[in-house]
């Protein structure tokens, strides 16, 4: 082979090798922007979620603090001096718990639906769903007695209910009943009634002294609202303190 043959098969094999480096670099370079546009896009569904499910923090801390609360002054107060506290005002004090438990499910349907929307999960959001759960798990567990006992699928069909959408600046933004709009449907509708007998059977309970259903109930909703307004700055004119159950 002349000097000449073979620095044309030396170059024709660089030229091969080169081709095939640039190939690799190649499919290497495309696979590490795949990689990293996923990795992109996965960040954004999670800031996404979590920015949607925010959007519904102060209204559910808010909602989970007014329904503490009312559990509070009952266990507090008692059933006969609760009783008497509304006398003049017929089935206000039935009525107005059973609108704090439909408020609560309202603004917990609002964040479910705020993060599916968002197809992703936000970072502190899990812990926000832990406290969740646990709340869920209380008022459906019925160990204790069968007041205040909402299944989870009753807690989800009462959100579903509550639950309404308005159009702000095109936005769809989120919007739960108020009292006015709860109490019509509730003395008009009794299907819509039908899904409160939970609370009737808990107040009855309440006459015999049974109020542990309500305490575990007001724990897990005090936690929740720990995580959600760790600083107060939603629920700053509730008084959060956990019930401590009395040894029997």
């Amino acid at each position: 082979m002349t000097i000449d043959s073979a620095l044309t098969a030396l170059a024709i094999i660089l030229s091969v090798v080169s081709v095939a480096l640039s190939g690799w670099f190649s499919i290497r370079t495309a696979r590490l922007s795949h990689s990293l546009a996923a990795e992109r896009e996965e960040r954004l569904e999670q800031q996404s979620a979590l920015k949607a499910a925010e959007q519904v923090y102060e209204p559910l801390a808010q909602a989970a603090a007014e329904l503490q609360s009312r559990i509070f002054n009952i266990v507090e107060t008692g059933w006969v001096p609760l009783m008497k506290r509304y006398e003049s005002h017929g089935d206000y004090a039935i009525v107005s718990t059973a609108f704090l438990f439909a408020h609560y499910f309202g603004w917990i349907e609002a964040r479910r639906q705020a993060v599916l929307a968002s197809s992703g999960e936000g970072g502190r959001d899990l812990e926000v769903q832990r406290h969740i759960d646990a709340v869920l798990k209380t008022l459906r567990r019925s160990e204790d007695s069968e007041g205040f006992l909402f299944f989870t699928t009753e807690q989800r069909a009462i959100g579903e209910l509550m639950l309404e959408w308005e159009t702000v600046a095109k936005a769809r933004v989120p919007k739960v009943k108020g009292y006015a709009a709860f109490v019509k449907q509730y003395r008009a509708d009794e299907s819509f009634r039908e899904w409160f007998r939970p609370v009737d059977a808990g107040m009855s309970l309440l006459s015999t002294g049974d109020n542990r259903r309500l305490i575990d109930i007001q724990r897990a909703l005090v936690a929740l609202i720990d995580e959600l307004d760790p600083k107060r700055k939603y629920t700053a004119g509730f008084e959060l303190e956990r019930i401590e159950h009395t040894p029997n």
